[in-house]
């Protein structure tokens, strides 16, 4: 370990913003490890298994028969339609193959998938798409038919699991045997409900927010858990703050440097067009392009990546053109080192520690600003772990109220949870700062 490396990790161990800012990182890393055990969401359970579970962890001889009989519900009541869903689009396979070759018409094609969708085992989606865009039904169709064969073969599967516990006498056998299918139809019962521990579960039936309790240390807004929002939210703030940055990072870093290093018209090119970019207001920016791609926390992610790489560009390109002309860069050059990685090993790690520092301080305002984009509704859904959305529930009871302080603990939790993650990221960057600026060095 070389001494400037000791030095530089005692500068940053004694600088009380890096103290502070890690301290306040560290704490919401680790509620967003943890958060399943902070915040257990609260898994839908299907009735045969959740009572045929019981059943086992208190087996006796006279539950055997119970255990599979609601085995069985399960299974009728999941795959008893498995094997005419199988037939039916084996059938529309090959009529897909003859259309293929020609000897089947676009009306005929239609006409079957209609039927299919008369009798629910197709979407209606794909007779509604299929003249405007039928290669994209045909391939859909094929996935449907993937899915479908592997459901019916999962369906005799399981159907024979069951006949095979109807003639088991070993009791550890039937019960270990039990559980195992249990387990199985658990995991496919979750995945048909596509299951999100990122949707805040309802806790009561009144709209009207209720204060904090021992259940519900926050309280409730909406129905809605505000300690469970503001866990998983933390999760959210993370995805959005890290992933958000270090894309439009990476992007700012290609174009500033790729301009600043050949220079010319394509440095013309690209700095015109960041600087339209950069004309463009960063929220209203976000605002309209959320709208266009529609209500998502991948889709609000997009717009503030597409937003949010010019200020990296501009500032990468002012520290290269300082570095191209420097002896260690000249002698690369003529060493005969080709130009991606004059940039890669030469120029950049001399110049992208402002970038760095840069990007630290970013992501809480990323946070901030996706939180704003929720608050607003054009950004993560109703119902989602983010501190905006949590807050946009109190604006109903915090504005306009007759009595606004009575509802406090509805934007208190997730604003402090806000404030907080801000605060800890910019005290971050400030110390990276001081500790890497030499200019900022005392």
């Amino acid at each position: 370990m070389s001494e400037e490396f000791k030095r530089t990790i005692k500068r940053f161990f004694t600088n009380p913003s890096a103290v502070i800012g890690v301290t306040i990182l560290i704490f919401f890393i680790i509620i967003a490890i943890f958060a399943p055990l902070i915040a257990p969401p609260k898994v839908p359970h299907n009735r045969n298994l959740e009572k045929a579970q019981d059943l086992l962890d208190n087996y006796s001889e006279d539950n055997k028969d119970l255990i599979i009989l609601e085995l069985k519900n399960f299974w009728d009541d999941t795959y008893s339609f498995a094997e005419d869903d199988y037939i039916e689009l084996s059938a529309l396979m090959d009529m897909i193959k003859s259309y293929q070759k020609k000897e089947v018409t676009d009306e005929e094609l239609k006409a079957y998938i209609k039927e299919l969708t008369d009798i629910y085992i197709l979407n209606e989606q794909y007779y509604n798409k299929f003249d405007e865009e039928t290669n994209k039904v045909i391939k859909q169709l094929k996935q449907e038919f993937v899915k479908s064969e592997k459901k019916y073969k999962d369906s005799i599967n399981y159907s024979n699991m069951i006949k095979n516990l109807e003639i088991m006498d070993d009791n550890d056998k039937f019960i270990k045997y039990a559980n195992d299918l249990v387990d199985e139809f658990n995991k496919y019962f979750k995945k048909s409900i596509n299951f999100d521990p990122f949707i805040m579960p309802n806790v009561t039936t009144t709209r009207t927010p209720i204060p904090p309790s021992r259940e519900h240390p926050f309280g409730i807004v909406n129905q809605k858990d505000i300690f469970y929002g503001v866990i998983w939210g933390t999760r959210t703030a993370f995805e959005i703050g890290l992933i958000v940055v270090a894309i439009s990072t990476a992007i700012g870093l290609f174009i500033g440097s790729v301009a600043a290093y050949f220079g010319g018209w394509l440095e013309e090119v690209l700095m015109r067009i960041t600087d339209i970019f950069m004309s463009i207001p960063f929220m209203l920016a976000a605002m309209v392009l959320t709208t266009i791609l529609g209500l998502g926390v991948k889709n609000m992610m997009i717009a503030l990546i597409v937003f949010g790489w010019m200020v990296t560009a501009r500032l990468i390109r002012g520290n290269i053109l300082q570095a191209k002309n420097e002896q260690y860069v000249m002698a690369a050059k003529a060493l005969g080192v080709s130009d991606f990685f004059v940039i890669v090993k030469h120029i950049l790690p001399n110049t992208i520690f402002p970038v760095l520092i840069n990007a630290t301080m970013r992501i809480g305002s990323m946070v901030i600003t996706a939180a704003a984009l929720s608050f607003l509704g054009l950004g993560a859904p109703q119902g989602y772990a983010d501190w905006g959305s949590i807050l946009s529930y109190s604006r109903d009871w915090i504005i306009g109220g007759t009595n606004p302080t009575q509802y406090w603990f509805t934007i208190l939790y997730p604003g402090i949870a806000m404030i907080l993650f801000v605060i800890g990221w910019n005290l971050l960057g400030d110390a990276l700062r001081d500790i890497f600026d030499p200019r900022m060095r005392h």
